[in-house]
C-alpha cells in the first residue's frame, strides 16, 4: 500500500504543467539557488509541499543540477518557494547548508530525505 506522500508525489509528477487560478496560500518570493519554476503550482503540489513541511522532510540538491531544476519545476513557483530545499553545492556562500548535506551523507542530487532517514 502506498503512503499518502507517495500518492501525492506521484500525482504531482504525472500532472506537470498548467497553472492555479486565484491567490495561493504560499506567497514567499523566490529565493532558492535553483532557477525559478516556469509555471504556477498545481493544487497537488501545494498539498504535497504542505505535507513535506509538516513532517520535516528535506530536498537536497545543487544549483548546477538539471534534474534538481526539473524536479523543482514539477512543484511550480508557489510550492517550490516553500519546499524545504537544502543547497549542497555552494559551500563558501552557504556553509551551514553544505555541512547539512555532508551530515546527511548526500551522494547524489536530487535526494529527498524523510525524517526517519528514508530516501
Amino acid at each position: 500500500m502506498r503512503s499518502i506522500a507517495s500518492s501525492l508525489l506521484a500525482t504531482v509528477l504525472v500532472a506537470v504543467g498548467g497553472s492555479v487560478g486565484g491567490t495561493s496560500r504560499f506567497a514567499a518570493p523566490w529565493a532558492s539557488t535553483i532557477g525559478e519554476p516556469l509555471h504556477d503550482s498545481r493544487p497537488q503540489a501545494l498539498e504535497l509541499t504542505k505535507y513535506l513541511l509538516a513532517i520535516g522532510a528535506r530536498f537536497y540538491g545543487a544549483w548546477t543540477c538539471p534534474a534538481c531544476f526539473k524536479q523543482m519545476n514539477l512543484f511550480g513557483k508557489q510550492a517550490g518557494a516553500e519546499l524545504p530545499y537544502v543547497e549542497c553545492r555552494k559551500p563558501k556562500q552557504l556553509l551551514e547548508k553544505a555541512e547539512a548535506c555532508n551530515a546527511a551523507e548526500i551522494l547524489a542530487y536530487p535526494t529527498g530525505v524523510l525524517p526517519d532517514g528514508r530516501r
